[in-house]
């Protein structure tokens, strides 16, 4: 008992007091955050989806919300990792283990919004003992294609994830941890270029599979999609890699990443938001020429509602940030631009997300019927949120006990030994 009390005291010591002020503030936060989640993610066992807004117009809400923008910025795992381990861009090696757990956490929780999604998260299990196959190869549910894509790459960045747990300072002590490691390292092109080949047709898939096929809702109905999804999952993903050790940064009070780092990602990102602009553009022109007359409307009529042209307008709007501040190297070299430029791409990637599914689903079948409107409700924003929070949690642990920043641990190893 004396020894589970130590352990326990340890813990409690190295989270809570032996951290900066605001790491506390923020942990305590997220702790709270993550106690409405649990609340409200047992009574999903008991009540199912009835307590959501969700309802035959609205049949996908929040949670697949959640999904597709996770999945889509969890992209920017295998981007990342595909440039450094294959183009060699030796720059991005700090920022790679960070890289690496949130593309884990973004797939890990994909599959915890589906299971709360599924309204019976206890018979998970169906997706993989019962899947749905069609004739030959593909899937007839994509359901089942999401449990089999997100499974295989789900076991890739567990493998690419196994390094900076084995090279924690107490384990990397072992000789046969250390070479593990080692090896591992050495082999972890294979990974990156298989989680690459995964990523790839998983974001394709869900892009194409999942809307451009779709007809019974107008704004569906658009053959870019499957490429779009592809380029977005590059351009937004690598912003978001940027943000997530950006912000760690300005919480611990420390450099984690060195700024050539940074600017070397988002000059990666700018790029492709390039790309992934000219693709939206298109996306826009061909709806108002073909597709809009193929339902029998006006381009414009397509986007009335609650979740209307605002959205498309401030998507278009938030493109700017990544088109300028990342590609013109007098802004990049800014701090400040360069945060707004990511901040702004990945704004870019999540509206895009909302109106896919938002909009999408509030557009009537039939031009003489009107727009619906879906409203979350709290226990779906408190699982939403709680998820989002128990995510912020984990890297923040990652932070404290594990290697997942080798620019801050040489730093302070450097500054000991003086």
């Amino acid at each position: 008992m004396e020894i589970l009390k130590k352990m326990f005291k340890a813990i409690y010591d190295g989270i809570f007091v032996e951290t900066s002020k605001n790491m506390r503030i923020s942990l305590y936060v997220m702790f709270a955050l993550v106690f409405f989640f649990l609340i409200f993610a047992i009574q999903i066992l008991f009540w199912g989806l009835g307590y959501t807004d969700m309802d035959n117009n609205f049949t996908w809400g929040a949670w697949i919300i959640g999904d597709l923008g996770l999945v889509a910025l969890g992209g920017g795992a295998f981007t990342t990792g595909f440039i450094l381990y294959i183009f060699r861009v030796d720059r991005l090696r700090p920022i790679i283990n960070s890289t690496v757990l949130i593309g884990f956490m973004c797939y890990l929780f994909t599959f915890v919004f589906l299971l709360f999604d599924l309204g019976q998260p206890l018979r998970c299990w169906f997706g993989f003992a019962y899947p749905n196959w069609g004739k030959g190869v593909y899937p007839a549910s994509m359901l089942t294609e999401v449990f089999f894509c997100l499974s295989f790459y789900f076991m890739v960045l567990i493998v690419e994830l196994i390094p900076t747990i084995l090279e924690h300072k107490v384990l990397i002590k072992n000789k046969v941890v250390a070479a593990i490691a080692h090896y591992m390292h050495l082999l972890m092109w294979t990974m990156a270029a298989g989680g690459t080949f995964l990523s790839f047709f998983h974001q394709g898939s869900l892009g194409g599979g999942m809307w451009g096929a779709l007809f019974a809702k107008p704004v569906w109905f658009s053959h870019s999609f499957f490429f779009m999804a592809i380029v977005a999952a590059m351009a937004g993903g690598t912003s978001f890699m940027t943000l997530c050790p950006y912000i760690a940064g300005k919480v611990m009070g420390k450099e984690v990443v060195p700024m050539e780092t940074f600017q070397t990602l988002t000059r990666i990102s700018g790029f492709i938001f390039i790309f992934l602009f000219i693709f939206r553009i298109y996306d826009i022109y061909a709806a108002s020429t073909t597709y809009a007359a193929m339902s029998g409307r006006a381009y414009l009529d397509m986007w009335g509602g609650y979740y209307g042209i605002w959205m498309l307008v401030l998507e278009l709007l938030l493109y700017i940030g990544p088109l300028v501040f990342l590609n013109i190297k007098k802004f990049r070299d800014q701090e400040k631009f360069m945060v707004i430029g990511a901040a702004s791409g990945v704004g870019a990637i999540v509206i895009s997300k909302l109106s896919v599914l938002l909009h999408g689903f509030s557009a009537p079948n039939f031009p003489w019927r009107g727009f619906t409107a879906y409203t979350p409700t709290i226990q779906e924003w408190s699982i939403t949120i709680g998820c989002f929070a128990t995510m912020v949690l984990i890297y923040m642990m990652f932070a404290k006990w594990f290697p997942l920043f080798p620019h801050l641990e040489h730093h302070e190893e450097h500054e000991a030994h003086h």
